[in-house]
């Protein structure tokens, strides 16, 4: 266990002291699937909407609107990867079942899940096992090779093209074979049922909507993972990787909305068992406990990131 994530245990070993009342919010909040299904839906309608538009006005609409729905579905993966939202393994499967319904991401939130939940609480900013901080070879890798980032930001406005950076980078730098970062066993049937599931709706879509809403769903996902997600790598360098001496950090603005509460950050780390829903309770209750208050955005925050040529020790820097 890393010293960031012990130092979240005792705090919130001290505030259940201070306000026991906060354990009534622990547990699943089954409603969030009502979200999820909304969520889906209007994926699948903007699908609709865009399919006799041209090539160029369907990324514009992946980049200013699909990227978007898509990481407020990201956000109940988060959810199912700490069991969340149904308290049976049948419920949670079925919930994840939905959300990949939406973002045709081909089993990627499995593994997430398998990965999150054995490092990143449990080993909070510890390079050897918290998956979420960069591979150190690729980091001093794009550090050294400024036209490299300029090239991979480019390749990443493609459909597709975050896999094509990701196939380059394996043959151009070795994986620090010294990290230790481990995952869950992923249900191998169950994983392959989502990969069936991406495949058949990708079909779908070409088949009975048309090609344009394929490529609409396949480019919304890939921009969004990309260095081009804005909000979803803003709130990621918000989250951890503001400033040198930073634990976690919490982003109270409008964003919680669209969201679902997941700036509410730090109020989540002490409590992994409170649902998203109940996270600003949290705060009004201990609000003397949370003051990593994050100033700015996501949308400046990774606007920052953009401007230095997604450099990866921006994420260690204030701006």
């Amino acid at each position: 266990m890393s010293i960031d994530s012990q130092w979240h245990i005792e705090r919130s070993q001290q505030i259940l002291k201070q306000y026991p009342e906060i354990k009534q919010y622990f547990g699943h909040y089954p409603p969030s699937i009502l979200a999820i299904a909304c969520l889906v839906i209007l994926q699948w309608f903007v699908a609709w909407l865009v399919k006799d538009l041209s090539w160029y006005m369907i990324g514009a609409i992946a980049f200013f609107v699909g990227q978007f729905i898509l990481h407020s579905l990201g956000v109940f993966v988060h959810e199912a990867a700490h069991n969340l939202i149904f308290k049976h393994k049948l419920g949670s499967r079925f919930a994840l079942w939905l959300i990949v319904c939406g973002s045709l991401s081909f089993g990627e939130s499995l593994i997430y899940i398998g990965v999150h939940g054995k490092t990143h609480h449990l080993h909070l900013n510890d390079y050897q096992y918290d998956h979420e901080l960069w591979d150190r070879n690729q980091v001093e890798f794009a550090n050294n090779h400024p036209l490299w980032r300029i090239m991979e930001s480019l390749i990443h406005l493609l459909p597709g093209g975050i896999i094509i950076t990701g196939v380059i980078i394996t043959f151009l730098v070795e994986t620090d074979h010294n990290r230790q970062v481990k995952s869950a066993k992923v249900p191998l049937g169950f994983n392959i049922l989502l990969i069936i599931t991406s495949l058949s709706l990708y079909t779908f879509a070409w088949f009975f909507l048309s090609p344009q809403a394929t490529l609409y769903l396949f480019w919304s996902l890939t921009l969004m993972a990309s260095n081009w997600g804005i909000s979803f790598h803003g709130q990621s360098i918000t989250e951890h990787h503001i400033y040198q001496q930073g634990k976690t950090y919490s982003t109270y603005s409008w964003t919680n909305i669209p969201f679902f509460n997941t700036g509410y950050h730090d109020e989540h780390h002490t409590f992994p068992n409170v649902p998203w829903i109940h996270l600003p309770k949290i705060k009004g209750i201990a609000a003397e406990y949370f003051t990593n208050d994050n100033p700015y955005s996501y949308f400046e925050w990774w606007w920052w990131w953009a401007k230095s040529a997604f450099a990866p020790l921006g994420y260690n820097r204030s701006r």
